[in-house]
């Protein structure tokens, strides 16, 4: 993991040292030991350390329980464990892995989940089991003084240790009421998209437009310069956004048109996370209003940065009583945001300071490596995501951030005012070792947030907690803007182009506060601008198509540098998502030219290029169905096999092969083979291979326009061949690029 240091407060390097130390390097996540194999890691002196019996003297209290392995004996156990695991990570988690690590998706130890028989054990004890965490390798229970004595006999078991407690970076001072401008009738709330979280789909819903104004809120956004990267284009769609907090009110006006993808209490371990009958009446109003300043959408009252992003809830404090929510919860909650895919988090709570004094932090170690929840927001970081997190309200002592604020590669937040004044409340730096903190700042001091008790009421708070989702969102903007870039040249860009990027400090300011259009446009990464987001148009999410022709349209983007655009658009058949049309065009309309089988869902999106190849996905990925009649139907013959003629022909990238069979089959089956040849009779593709089919049949088998390895076929004449019920059948095609 890189590490970039700031100077000391004492020591101001000239700018030209300080970019040098700041640019950013490729991720070191394939140089990780624990990418490959291992031996167990050896039992400490006292299983149970010295913090842990103080904290069971006590009663009851909760550890952690640290194992040596994972449960594998060898090399070949442990390569086949990282396999499994690398089968069960998301797509969305794949690429997102793939990009920090150049372009390859590589499994490692952390994916590997804790071994179950370790669990079993621990629960056998007695142990009351609160998570497991597959990235340190051990698990959070519930147990006294006796239970935790026969844990630690378990060979397996490495060290027993508390678990620390955290605050939420609360609010600070008074609030200032802001009454509402107009309050428009509550929208159709979202709500989730159907599936298991794997399987929920990014970017299902059309895209919200321009906000009809932004209240008092247009102050917190301009100082960040996120309402003009609005107006630009880019307000995070497709963008997935992680909120870790107290829980959250999805039927407040700023955030009932907010689309959620997955949500999960870690309080009570199921999947609401607005207030319950067992919270305390206002559980929900510092997440609720941390959303509405990341995300919120409330037309000339509140408007976030990151309005058309995708998210994922995560309520990790209880704030029943005032006892500290412990760090196991947040820290499941990373971890669960990143199994499904998370882009950014953003958190507002802190570690340090806790009620008993024998829980505390020192100083001393917040260096980066120390604490629970810092080595876990690191770990996120080199795994992709963009962590925000609040330096804390603990200022302004030089030395007053706290975990996981001193994390290495992630952003750490202080508030200033709308005249870019530090903030007294605000957390300082350097961390321990040295590392210069907060990495950047946003407004903290009368920042705009929504009143989860009251739908329509949004209000005037002070706090790191409050610049925090501006910088989350700030993120997220960039992101989208940017899906090439790593972590830490996203952060690179945001540090750069800061207000005080010239003479950074390492204990107030750090670099200033962000300027998102400049950290989209103006880095000194360079490197390419992609075309601008776009929508989708017709036809619409969800809607029916009849009879051909079938007409495709979507909404025209430009390229930032004024360069022509092609656009490619994609049709799949669901749920398969098997290729049934693939064409590009420099239009924003197309008609399809092949066949649409009846009473079938289809989904489809289009991408836009620039002469580079630099592509942008549309901002939707719409699905439409199919009437039980498309105008189009090809039935079964009387008898024999029909192979009809392609379509469309010529092929520019894509095409579909219609054929229909007879019952000719005692059983009601037969073997079916469908090949592609050149003109030389060299075999280009193999579509079908004496597939068993039941007939009497009449399908469309597309082909893609490329070979048995994927490469795209040259311009030409070719052959697609037919075996089917002691029939042989072809026919010729073009192929014209």
């Amino acid at each position: 993991m890189r590490r970039t240091t700031l100077p000391h407060p004492r020591v101001l390097l000239p700018l030209i040292a300080v970019l040098v130390l700041c640019v950013p390097r490729p991720s070191r996540a394939a140089e990780d030991p624990h990418a490959r194999y291992a031996p167990p890691a050896p039992r400490g002196a006292e299983v149970i350390t010295p913090a842990a019996t103080a904290r069971l003297k006590r009663g009851a209290a909760a550890l952690w329980i640290y194992f040596t392995d994972k449960g594998e004996t060898d090399a070949r156990t442990f390569a086949r464990s990282v396999h499994e695991a690398g089968g069960r990570v998301t797509d969305r988690a794949r690429s997102r892995r793939a990009r920090e690590m150049q372009g390859r998706f590589v499994p490692d130890y952390y994916d590997v989940p804790v071994s179950p028989r370790y669990l079993d054990a621990v629960r056998s004890t007695g142990a009351t089991v609160r998570h497991s965490s597959r990235w340190l390798n051990a698990v959070s229970v519930e147990a006294d003084a006796a239970g935790a004595k026969r844990i630690a006999t378990l060979p397996f078991v490495r060290s027993i240790e508390p678990i620390a407690y955290s605050k939420r970076v609360a609010p600070v001072g008074p609030v200032t009421p802001v009454a509402p401008g107009f309050a428009p009738t509550p929208a159709p709330e979202r709500g989730m998209a159907p599936g298991t979280p794997e399987e929920r789909e990014l970017g299902q819903a059309p895209a919200l437009g321009p906000p009809a104004g932004y209240g008092a809120s247009i102050t917190q956004l301009n100082g960040i310069n996120a309402k003009a990267a609005q107006d630009s284009g880019y307000t995070a769609a497709g963008v997935l956004v992680a909120m870790l907090d107290t829980g959250f009110n999805k039927a407040h006006n700023a955030t009932i048109q907010l689309k959620r993808i997955a949500e999960y209490d870690f309080v009570f371990h199921d999947g609401e996370t607005a207030n319950q009958g067992n919270d305390a009446l206002g559980a929900w109003d510092h997440g609720t209003g941390t959303w509405s300043v990341l995300g919120g959408y409330y037309s000339g009252n509140l408007i976030g940065p990151a309005y058309n992003a995708s998210f994922l809830l995560a309520k990790t404090e209880d704030v029943r009583t005032e006892t500290p929510v412990e760090e196991d919860n947040w820290l499941a909650a990373v971890e669960w945001a990143d199994s499904i895919g998370a882009d950014v988090i953003s958190s507002s709570l802190a570690y340090f300071a806790f009620d008993n004094p024998a829980d505390s932090h020192t100083y001393g170690q917040l260096d980066g490596r120390t604490t629970t929840v810092t080595k876990a927001a690191a770990l996120a970081a080199r795994r992709g995501i963009v962590v925000a997190n609040a330096m804390a309200n603990s200022g302004p002592a030089v030395g007053s951030l706290q975990a996981p604020a001193d994390a290495d590669s992630i952003l750490s937040t202080g508030a200033v005012d709308a005249n870019d004044v530090i903030a007294p409340f605000s957390s300082r730096g350097p961390t321990a070792d040295g590392r210069g903190k907060p990495e950047i700042v946003a407004q903290g001091v009368n920042t705009i947030w929504a009143v989860a008790a009251n739908a329509t009421q949004v209000t005037g708070v002070d706090g790191t907690s409050l610049a925090t989702p501006l910088i989350g969102g700030a993120a997220a903007q960039v992101r989208e803007a940017h899906p090439e870039w790593t972590v830490q040249q996203l952060r690179y860009a945001l540090k750069v182009t800061a207000d005080k990027a010239g003479a950074p400090d390492s204990t107030t300011y750090g670099w200033g506060r962000a300027n998102v259009v400049a950290a989209i446009y103006s880095s000194p990464l360079g490197g390419p601008v992609y075309p601008k987001p776009f929508d989708l148009a017709f036809p619409v999410n969800g809607g029916t198509i009849t009879t051909p022709p079938f007409l495709f349209r979507w909404r025209r983007t430009v390229d930032p540098n004024g360069d022509a655009v092609t656009y490619r658009i994609k049709i799949l058949k669901a749920p398969s998502d098997s290729s049934v049309f693939d064409a590009t065009t420099t239009d924003t309309t197309i008609t399809f030219p092949g066949y649409l089988g009846p009473s079938t869902t289809y989904r489809w999106y289009v991408s836009a290029s620039d002469p580079a190849s630099h592509g942008r996905e549309s901002r939707e990925r719409f699905t439409f169905v199919t009437s039980s009649t498309t105008g189009v139907v090809l039935s079964p013959p009387a008898s024999g096999v029909v192979l009809y003629p392609n379509r469309p022909n010529p092929v520019q990238s894509s095409t579909l092969i219609p054929f229909a069979i007879a019952a000719s089959s005692p059983n009601g089956m037969t073997l079916v083979t469908l090949r592609i040849y050149d003109t030389a009779g060299h075999l280009v593709r193999t579509l079908l291979e004496n597939e068993p089919t039941a007939v009497p049949l009449a399908r469309f088998e597309a082909w893609d326009g490329r070979d048995k390895k994927g490469r795209r076929v040259s311009s030409g004449i070719y052959y697609y061949r037919l075996t089917a019920a002691g029939k042989d059948l072809s026919r010729r095609m073009v192929v014209l690029r």
